[in-house]
């Protein structure tokens, strides 16, 4: 294996982390405003899995703009 190979899997890793932090951290972020909101109004629930829901759109409207 030369330097080129090397760097092109360190490329490859690389960019595999980046696609999964991008994805996992606005639903991340999405259950602690979500649970904060929640316990801070008294529902159970309902502000978590919207911000949830949000969260996983944010992920994958992330995803499109990596990958295009």
């Amino acid at each position: 294996m030369g330097k080129k190979d090397n760097r092109d899997i360190f490329k490859n890793i690389s960019l595999i982390t980046q696609i999964g932090l991008s994805m996992i951290m606005p639903i991340i972020i999405g259950v602690y405003v979500g649970g904060f909101i929640d316990q801070k109004v008294g529902t159970q629930m309902v502000f978590r899995l919207i911000f949830i829901l949000l969260g996983v759109a944010a992920a994958f409207l992330n995803l499109f703009k990596l990958t295009k």
